[in-house]
């Protein structure tokens, strides 16, 4: 009798601690993603103030390729860092003729990138944000990412 109360006692606590650490991994992607993102616009603008044309990138392949032609130094970024949610590292380009913006709604944002998973990229204006949309990113990516408990585009500039 007094094992099972102890398991008893122990499923309880298990339970609690689970309940109360449950949205830690969701919540150390989103630190990771921040984290990405302010290194890669670090590196943009490392880039622009390096450039002869004072301008952004092209393409963001770039920044840890050296293949600029308007910069002397050649590298930024040592690589581009994947995306916490899908594990891609791909950079999509805004398609669209209005840049990036982060007041963007995501409908908004959706009608303006190709692709799902990864990185957006607008080289007109040098902004770049996560590229992820649960929802429909499944039947671009063909996966869902790790974490699909959330649909909208994810909005962190």
């Amino acid at each position: 009798m007094e094992l099972l109360i102890v398991i008893v006692i122990l499923g309880i606590l298990a339970a609690i601690v689970i309940a109360r650490f449950g949205g830690a991994t969701r919540d150390s992607k989103e630190a990771n993603l921040k984290g990405n993102l302010r290194t890669i616009r670090s590196a943009l603008e490392s880039y622009k103030a390096n450039s002869r044309s004072n301008s952004y990138p092209s393409i963001l392949d770039d920044l840890w390729e050296g293949t600029a032609v308007d910069v002397d130094s050649k590298t930024f970024l040592e690589r581009i860092p994947a995306d916490p949610f899908f594990r891609l590292k791909t950079v999509y380009p805004v398609t669209s003729g209005a840049p990036l913006d982060p007041a963007d709604t995501f409908i908004v944002r959706n009608s303006k990138i190709t692709g799902g998973g990864g990185w957006a990229y607008d080289s007109r204006v040098g902004r770049i944000c996560a590229n992820y949309d649960s929802a429909n990113d499944a039947a671009i990516v063909g996966l869902l990412p790790e974490d699909s408990s959330w649909g909208l585009r994810y909005n962190i500039w």
